[in-house]
């Protein structure tokens, strides 16, 4: 929802130019993995420091973006790439939680029902691209949710940040992501339907 909004003006200001300067130098598939290790390397430094995580945690959502912009311009958009993307991102998600709750063991269960959110959410989000493209025979369908990328960093952030606010925080992003799944089900349905008639 955020990133629909703001995605445009970041683009152009921030991801253009280091991305046509990027497209020299690296495939498409090496920033994804940058992205990935970046995320990595955060989740450690929740245990060290919590401002260097929330720092490369921004690099791996950076990097999630740039690699995007340089496979276009580099015109290597390709199935691999995207179900590199999609899996180097569930990783960094999976990293962040499993890091989060290690610090608070107790109420790990919130954990656990983050982790189940995420992937029912991810699995409409499939099913729905390949459902849709079935019907249409376009490229891969994308259908935004009210929780996506930008938002799931910025509940990961704040949780980081502020220790205090992950039994809340989690609860929230729980009802917030099952939301978004119910609505892409939806969605995708009344679609359906019309396609039916």
């Amino acid at each position: 929802m955020i990133e629909q909004k703001v995605r445009p003006w970041f683009q152009r200001y921030f991801v253009d130019m280091v991305a046509m300067a990027l497209s020299k130098y690296c495939s498409p598939s090496s920033l994804t993995i940058a992205s990935f290790i970046f995320g990595f390397i955060s989740a450690i430094f929740i245990f060290i420091d919590i401002y260097l995580s929330v720092f490369f945690l921004l690099l791996s959502g950076y990097f999630d973006i740039i690699d995007g912009s340089v496979a276009r311009i580099q015109k290597k958009s390709s199935s691999f790439g995207t179900m590199l993307d999609i899996l180097s991102d569930r990783f960094v998600e999976a990293f962040i939680i499993i890091a989060i709750f290690i610090h608070q063991p107790h109420i790990a269960w919130i954990g656990l029902f983050m982790m189940m959110s995420i992937i029912v959410c991810i699995s409409s989000f499939l099913l729905v691209g390949i459902f849709s493209q079935q019907q249409s025979h376009k490229s891969f369908y994308y259908s935004p949710g009210l929780m996506e990328r930008a938002e799931t960093f910025i509940f990961f952030i704040v949780m980081i940040l502020l220790p205090s606010t992950v039994l809340y925080l989690g609860l929230i992003f729980t009802i917030l992501v099952l939301w978004t799944t119910v609505y892409r089900a939806y969605e995708f349905y009344c679609y359906s339907s019309q396609e039916g008639d």
